[in-house]
């Protein structure tokens, strides 16, 4: 071979794989959210759906999951474990109070759990730990990035680590399955997962009601890519994006065109307000044709601020809105607002340095998402104190109980600080792991309004089916 082709022949093979990797990286794309053709007020995964049977509104149940990656995911394992563990005594049956959840809203890593949960039921009990908790998708994900096989899918301006995680999510957990198949589910939780929109930071909830803007249908959309989308931490995933096509399929309902002139001027300034202008916005196709989710930590780490929004829409007609959502017949209302959230360990005050990409990655994570989640608390622990004097449709009192379990609020001192100290990752040891599932169920347990509500309607005995315990 002579010596000049001898020369030429790596940075001609490397010419040759550069071009070859770019030509395969234009053929990468993430899947599109298929449209609609028109909007059905009364078809799909919506919000008024959540009462799958006559009568079970009448005891209200609402679960919450906050972000926090596997840490979050285990803790919320633990509270439906501890949820199953208990008998309640309803019309005269005996059945566990995780049976009678309505709706779970999850983000971040509680997402994972909320979907999971909402789409096998008590399936989650056999295999949730095996398939997600025990397996290390964290290194699995790391291994994708930095492999050939993957490495021209996310140089593709269509395709990116967002999309590697709804796949691995997929397959470790969803195979396929769709938020039709949760609409198709005759008993179970509704879960509203939610993430954030990059370019506005507003939640973005999927339900159809939100895909009726876009003109998409969410019944064919993948849950682990909105799992994907809801996990989505900035900089270290890609956003999960999605098309819109509003005004394809018709216009959707427009609140205010139900609100009196001085409904709507109470409105104005609210947070409500604010949130029917971030709806109104994805309708406005010139001014948002692409829509780019990510971790919906960044918009409600907590997954609460939903409960506000309701908390406005009751002030401001609490007869329509308990009308239109299956609310007018609830007799006793009960909320677990699960929080895995954990001290901020960013160390960039201690150092004169110009601190680095990573750094300041974790600082927006942990400082001003917890700043924000710390407002959030507040505002719901007012919200939820308003609500104590609210009355049923029979004007006797509605019983309302709140249960926080928060790692904050563990007894004991030292395992306080040693679960607060978990990282946020998508994957954690066996042993720690079991840990928060215990912690989990001593936060039910120790709550006074759970104390309460087994006081008022737990049955003698344990119910048969559940769980095997954490221990």
């Amino acid at each position: 071979m002579p010596r000049l082709v001898q020369s030429l022949l790596p940075p001609l093979v490397l010419v040759a794989l550069t071009l070859l990797l770019t030509a395969c990286a234009s053929t990468a794309h993430y899947p599109i959210n298929p449209p609609l053709a028109a909007i059905a007020p009364d078809e799909g995964y919506r919000a008024r759906g959540m009462f799958r049977q006559a009568g079970d509104e009448e005891l209200m149940v609402i679960v919450t999951f906050s972000g926090g990656g596997s840490r979050a995911a285990a803790l919320a394992y633990g509270v439906l474990e501890e949820l199953a563990r208990t008998p309640i005594q309803w019309h005269g049956q005996r059945q566990r109070l995780l049976d009678e959840v309505d709706l779970v809203a999850g983000v971040s890593g509680g997402s994972i759990t909320a979907a999971y949960w909402a789409l096998a039921g008590d399936r989650i009990f056999e295999d949730f730990e095996p398939r997600f908790l025990q397996r290390d998708v964290q290194s699995r994900l790391i291994d994708r990035i930095t492999s050939v096989r993957d490495f021209w899918r996310t140089t593709s301006p269509r395709f990116g680590r967002g999309d590697l995680l709804a796949e691995e999510l997929d397959q470790a957990l969803f195979h396929g399955a769709t938020f039709g198949d949760l609409v198709a589910r005759p008993r179970g939780p509704m879960a509203i997962i939610s993430a954030a929109e990059l370019s506005t930071g507003a939640r973005f909830d999927f339900l159809q009601e939100t895909f009726d803007a876009l003109c998409s249908d969410l019944g064919r959309f993948p849950l682990a890519r909105a799992v994907a989308a809801s996990s989505a931490v900035p900089l270290l995933f890609s956003p999960i994006t999605l098309w819109n096509r509003a005004g394809e399929c018709g216009t959707p309902t427009d609140l205010r065109s139900l609100l009196t002139p001085a409904q709507l001027a109470t409105l104005q300034g609210s947070r409500l307000e604010r949130r029917i202008q971030d709806d109104l916005r994805l309708q406005d196709r010139q001014a948002l044709p692409y829509l780019h989710l990510v971790d919906g930590g960044v918009a409600d780490n907590l997954a609460l601020r939903g409960l506000l929004d309701l908390d406005g829409l009751a002030r401001l007609s609490p007869q329509k809105l308990f009308a239109k959502a299956d609310l007018e017949n609830v007799q006793r209302l009960v909320v677990v607002a699960v929080d895995a959230g954990t001290e901020s360990s960013t160390t960039i005050a201690q150092s004169p340095d110009v601190p680095r990409v990573g750094q300041v990655a974790e600082a927006l994570s942990d400082v001003l998402i917890a700043r924000y989640s710390d407002e959030t608390r507040a505002l719901v622990a007012e919200v939820f104190q308003q609500w104590r004097s609210l009355k049923r449709t029979d004007q006797a009192e509605l019983p309302i109980h709140i249960v926080p379990v928060s790692l904050r609020l563990l007894p004991d001192a030292q395992q306080r600080r040693e679960l607060l100290a978990l990282p946020t990752s998508l994957f954690l040891p066996v042993e720690q792991v079991q840990r928060l599932r215990q912690a989990a169920g001593t936060l039910v347990r120790q709550a006074p309004d759970y104390q309460r509500l087994v006081h008022d309607i737990g049955a003698q005995r344990p119910v048969a089916a559940g769980p095997a315990d954490a221990d």
